[in-house]
Order: structure tokens, then C-alpha cells, then sequence
């Protein structure tokens, strides 16, 4: 019995354009229930595109992007309102709110998107907390953090609740390599209930002793997509 889809990126294309600073071109990517995916990409490439394209959130010049087995041009506003909502991520850009304290910024989209007792949702966001090394939620406007307890705030943000799909953009930026373990093996967790997740980063540094958690590895070459090579 085969796994279900969760993504599916076929011959994708997308021009260089603001706010994107790279061009892809017939990129074919998916992931299936269960699936950890890394995609290695050069120094300094902020401005990478696929995160975006993965959750829907821009339309590419050419190709398809299916979501569990949904095309994203083809879901009204409430459903792609509702896909993104069993989505979490770790962005490129760290995409707090500023007005808001941490601890509104984590929970907001559970908040949000689902039915669940506020307590219930910030037990969970406490545990995960303490998980990464915080002794309780952070409590203060994001402007107040180091970049290190940010990052660690968006694995929390992007672990909440039941994601789907997990993006996770540089999630180890101003991270000790050590620290590594403590998201692969919540992600390992999010895998075995039949999460898939997307990783990219511009290197195996950190990761060098944990590359079997990884079920494939993509390279990017100029525009494409290619499998890596050892």
C-alpha cells in the first residue's frame, strides 16, 4: 500500500521576480505521508521561492502544485484558507507579528484555524517549548528575542497542533548543531502520525549525523531541481 500524496510539485516554472530572487524551471518534487525531503541550495539564496509555491501562496508561470492531492489553482478561498491551516513552517523571514507577544504570534494560527480550548492549545505550545530549551513560552514582543530563541519560537510555531506538511526554511540559522536532534526527532514524531516535511538549507552542516532521517535529498543546480549525490 503506497503512502498519500501530501506534495506535489510537476515540472514547476517560475521567473525571477520581487519579492523571488531565483528562477526555477520544470522543478518535479513530491512527498508522501511520512516523508522527510531536503532540498540543498547555494549560499546566500534568500529569496527561494519553493516554500511558497508548496503552501499556494504564489501561482507559477507553468506546471502544477498539489496539496493532498488538490491542486491549489483549483481550491476556493475558504478551502485554500483551510489547507494552509494543516500547514506549519519555519520561515526564510521570521514572519512575527510585531504588536503581538510571542506567545500570541505561536499560538495564533491554532487559534485561528481550529476549535481547540485556548488552554489546551498553550499546553502544548508550553511542552514543545520546554522541548527546545525555553522554561516557559516567550512572553514579549518579538523585538526582544535573540535570532537563536526566535528560530527555536518557530519550531514551535510551525510544530503546533497536527500539521500535514511541514516547511521548514534554514530552521538551524543562529542554531548550535547540537540542537538539531531536538527538532529532527519532533519532526520524526509529526512523521509517524503521517506528517510529510520539507527542509531546506544550503548545507549538511549540523545535520551530518542525522542524514537517515532524510528520505530524499535534492540538490539545486542553476534553475532545477536534481537528486544529490553523496
Amino acid at each position: 500500500m503506497t503512502s498519500a500524496s501530501i506534495l506535489h510539485l510537476d515540472r514547476v516554472s517560475l521567473a525571477a521576480q520581487l519579492p523571488y530572487a531565483q528562477d526555477l524551471t520544470e522543478i518535479t518534487l513530491e512527498l508522501c505521508a511520512g516523508e522527510l525531503g531536503l532540498v540543498l541550495v547555494p549560499p546566500h539564496s534568500d529569496g527561494f521561492p519553493l516554500a511558497d509555491l508548496a503552501e499556494g501562496l504564489v501561482t507559477p508561470d507553468s506546471g502544477s502544485i498539489k496539496f493532498e492531492d488538490m491542486d491549489w489553482e483549483d481550491m476556493l478561498p475558504d478551502q485554500a484558507a483551510a489547507a494552509r491551516g494543516r500547514i506549519g513552517r519555519v520561515f526564510e523571514k521570521r514572519g512575527w507579528i510585531s504588536n503581538l507577544d510571542m506567545d500570541e504570534n505561536i499560538t495564533l494560527a491554532e487559534r485561528h484555524h481550529t476549535t481547540r480550548p485556548l488552554a489546551e492549545i498553550e499546553v502544548e505550545a508550553l511542552t514543545l517549548a520546554k522541548r527546545f530549551g525555553f522554561d516557559d513560552l516567550p512572553r514579549v514582543r518579538p523585538a526582544l528575542l535573540r535570532g537563536g530563541d526566535l528560530r527555536r519560537a518557530a519550531w514551535i510555531r510551525a510544530l503546533l497542533g497536527a500539521p500535514t506538511l511541514i516547511l521548514l526554511e534554514h530552521p538551524l540559522r543562529e542554531i548550535p548543531s547540537a540542537n538539531a536532534a531536538q527538532l529532527l526527532d519532533t519532526v520524526q514524531a509529526a512523521r509517524t502520525r503521517g506528517a510529510a516535511a520539507l527542509w531546506i538549507a544550503e548545507s549538511f552542516q549540523g545535520l551530518e549525523n542525522h542524514r537517515e532521517h532524510f528520505s530524499r535529498v535534492w540538490k539545486l543546480e542553476g534553475a532545477r531541481l536534481a537528486a544529490a549525490k553523496e
